[in-house]
C-alpha cells in the first residue's frame, strides 16, 4: 500500500466520521444517538490526536513556519469538543 493511497484513506476516514457527528448531533431524540455518539465522538478524536502526531501534519509547518500549527490548534479543538461530547453522551446513557 503506497503512501498517498494510506492519504486518500485517512482522508476518507475522517471526512466519514465528521459527517457521522454532525448527523448525529442533529438527531435529539433517537434512541441510539447517545450510544453512537460516544462510538463516533471517541473516535473522532482519536483521529484528530492521530492527525496531530503524523508526519502528514509536518508539511503546514514546512510551508508556513509557525503559522502551520493553526491546523494542530483546529485539530486539538474539534478532537476535545468530540471527546466531550462523547463523555457526555456516556453519561447520558447512565442514568
Amino acid at each position: 500500500m503506497g503512501f498517498m493511497t494510506f492519504l486518500s484513506i485517512l482522508a476518507l476516514l475522517g471526512t466519514t466520521l465528521a459527517i457521522a457527528m454532525m448527523i448525529l448531533i442533529n438527531m435529539p431524540h433517537s434512541p441510539l444517538r447517545d450510544l453512537l455518539v460516544q462510538i463516533v465522538g471517541w473516535c473522532f478524536a482519536v483521529f484528530c490526536a492521530l492527525y496531530c502526531i503524523s508526519p502528514i501534519d509536518i508539511l503546514p509547518e514546512a510551508f508556513l513556519g509557525p503559522f502551520g500549527l493553526i491546523d494542530d490548534v483546529g485539530a486539538a479543538v474539534v478532537g476535545i469538543g468530540s471527546a466531550m461530547a462523547a463523555w457526555r453522551a456516556g453519561k447520558a446513557r447512565q442514568n
